[in-house]
């Protein structure tokens, strides 16, 4: 029975390692998410091989049996949740310049602008259910990512020295998606851009610009803008994009996942827009903004001008003294506080 136990043992090991990992907080077991393909076959081989030597060794009992069934159904589970084909990337987008889309001119999309093009990506139709597209914009090639379990949709440019990297999901961790890269199968923090565990732990994707709006909101300021129209993944998923996007809708406000910070300070889930500039993280809780429009805000001795648009539910922020952009992003609190736990609260 011995090796009926090892079997089993193996099996649930590389089928809830990861959850185990996650909701106990252990760092360490970011081992499991690293190049994790190979791991669950290797897993998967010694488990067969102890239930291989359980079965001729061994008179075939109850119990065994059971413990046989038990590590075949945990090989299974493993093998079923597999982020490759429950959340493949999307890594071919065809786009059409503006004049050509007839949709709703409130569909959510993440828009981007970088030197000569700008692109908006329909996030409901490619971008949720799929977590991540990769494009290229102005010979840059570009990573829209999005977390359902903090609401945020980002945009990095996936060069890091001379790499050009492409990525796959790999899990969650702190509340957030992390991804890893194809070449050198690192873990990112996908809040952050940082890289966390691997070989390229501590570098940095560089993060862009990206827009939360509504087409008609984004067509209106870039009259030139290009929009996404079809997406191909990498590999077919379980479900539909259609299916999975509805499957999150659902599941999201259930899931939760631990972090390393309080949360205290506003609802788990409150949309917050979050601004990191001059020395400081600021979080603006859309509560507050909705009888807001125009305002300033000071940042030591720099001064942004603000504007919170309700019909795209957008805060713009630009530097008073030349106008110069600055990045915004869209989370709910969960996410915005874990990654910056000694950001400010705005208050009117």
């Amino acid at each position: 029975m011995i090796y009926a136990i090892l079997s089993i043992l193996v099996s649930f090991i590389i089928a809830f390692g990861r959850q185990i990992s996650v909701f106990g907080k252990i760092e360490r077991g970011l081992w499991f998410f690293s190049k994790f393909e190979i791991k669950r076959l290797v897993f998967t081989l010694f488990s067969v091989v102890f239930g291989i030597i359980s079965l001729t060794v061994y008179s075939i009992e109850t119990t065994t049996a059971v413990l046989l069934s038990l590590s075949l159904a945990f090989l299974l589970f493993s093998y079923f949740f597999d982020m490759r084909y429950l959340v493949p990337e999307i890594n071919k987008v065809t786009r059409t310049n503006a004049e050509n889309v007839d949709i709703d001119e409130t569909t959510k999309i993440i828009g981007l602008t970088l030197s000569k093009s700008s692109v908006a990506y329909p996030l409901n139709e490619a971008v949720i259910p799929r977590h991540i597209v990769i494009d290229k914009i102005d010979d840059k090639q570009v990573l829209i990512s999005y977390c359902a379990l903090c609401q945020s949709a980002l945009a990095f440019d996936t060069r890091v020295g001379n790499r050009e990297l492409f990525f796959r999901v790999a899990g969650v961790w702190r509340r957030n998606m992390i991804i890893y890269d194809t070449e050198t199968y690192s873990l990112w923090q996908q809040a952050t851009g940082e890289c966390i565990y691997g070989a390229l732990k501590g570098r940095q994707l560089e993060l862009l610009s990206g827009e939360n709006l509504t087409w008609g909101e984004w067509k209106a300021k870039h009259l030139q803008t290009e929009f996404a129209i079809e997406f191909k993944e990498e590999r077919k998923g379980y479900l539909s994009r259609e299916k999975m996007n509805k499957l999150i809708n659902k599941a999201t406000y259930n899931i939760i996942v631990p972090g390393f910070t309080n949360l205290s300070d506003l609802p788990e889930r409150e949309t917050v827009f979050g601004i990191k500039y001059n020395g400081i993280s600021r979080a603006y809780p859309k509560s507050l903004l909705k009888e807001m429009k125009n305002f300033e805000d000071n940042y030591a001795d720099k001064v942004l001008q603000l504007e919170y648009n309700q019909s795209a539910d957008y805060l713009y922020a630009k530097e008073k003294d030349n106008s110069n952009k600055i990045i915004v992003e869209k989370h709910w609190w969960l996410g915005w506080k874990e990654f910056h736990p000694d950001t400010e609260i705005w208050k009117k």
